[in-house]
């Protein structure tokens, strides 16, 4: 477990000298999610009116940014003094209110706060669709990506931000092609473990065309954990 806490901080010193901001925030959602075996996450910002951002996203659908203004709105307080919020079940989760109901949400997701000095200037977000994906180890290592999103979200020079409350076709509208061409195979690359013959077959392409895209996206090959550890739910 340190090996992997001191791999997280390396990391972390390597990417704090990144140029896109938006980029840095996009490749450290891969990171985040891979070790986290996440589904989804996105990077939303604070905004000084009170309400947040969509910055940057892997992965998200409607139901995340529906879901994104509820916990600001209910668990807002808590997030400002630096508590992690995470809905083990959001089926149970009653603080959610109709959004509960919603099958197309994730079973369970974390919220992060990210702060610059004192200021929470971000949100780190990322779901599964599994039930109790977390434990207090992984929403540790989730909490030692903070200064990064925060380099990434206050250095500037990013894209429009999408309201979270905006619909979802707006936010594609705004998403250049090639970007939603990336973020597909990234999604299908996760959920089936890196393996490139399998994503070639259900792609319909060649390996040679999957492996031409990775270096066309800028995408380093990973290899993730075939074999996923049980989570047990607290008591």
């Amino acid at each position: 477990m340190k090996r992997r806490a001191d791999l997280i901080d390396l990391f972390s010193d390597v990417v704090i000298g990144a140029d896109d901001p938006r980029r840095l925030a996009e490749r450290t959602l891969e990171v985040v999610c891979s070790l986290s075996n996440g589904h989804s996450g996105a990077v939303f910002t604070c905004t000084d009116s009170g309400g947040v951002n969509l910055f940057a996203s892997r992965g998200i659908n409607q139901a995340v940014l529906d879901v994104m203004p509820v916990v600001w709105d209910t668990r807002g307080d808590s997030l400002r003094q630096g508590e992690i919020v995470y809905v083990a079940d959001r089926a149970n989760e009653r603080r959610l209110g109709t959004l509960s109901d919603d099958s197309s949400g994730p079973a369970s997701f974390a919220v992060v706060p990210v702060f610059d000095d004192e200021a929470l200037v971000a949100l780190l977000y990322v779901d599964s669709e599994e039930t109790h994906f977390c434990d207090g180890h992984d929403l540790e290592r989730l909490g030692k990506f903070s200064r990064i999103i925060a380099k990434a979200v206050t250095d500037g020079a990013a894209p429009a931000p999408v309201a979270a409350a905006e619909s979802w076709e707006s936010y594609l509208e705004r998403t250049p092609v090639e970007d939603m061409e990336r973020e597909k195979l990234l999604l299908l690359l996760n959920r089936n473990e890196w393996n490139i013959a399998r994503v070639a077959r259900l792609m319909g392409v060649t390996r040679r065309t999957v492996y031409l895209r990775l270096q066309r996206y800028g995408i380093p090959r990973e290899r993730v954990p075939r074999t996923r550890v049980p989570r047990i739910a607290p008591a």
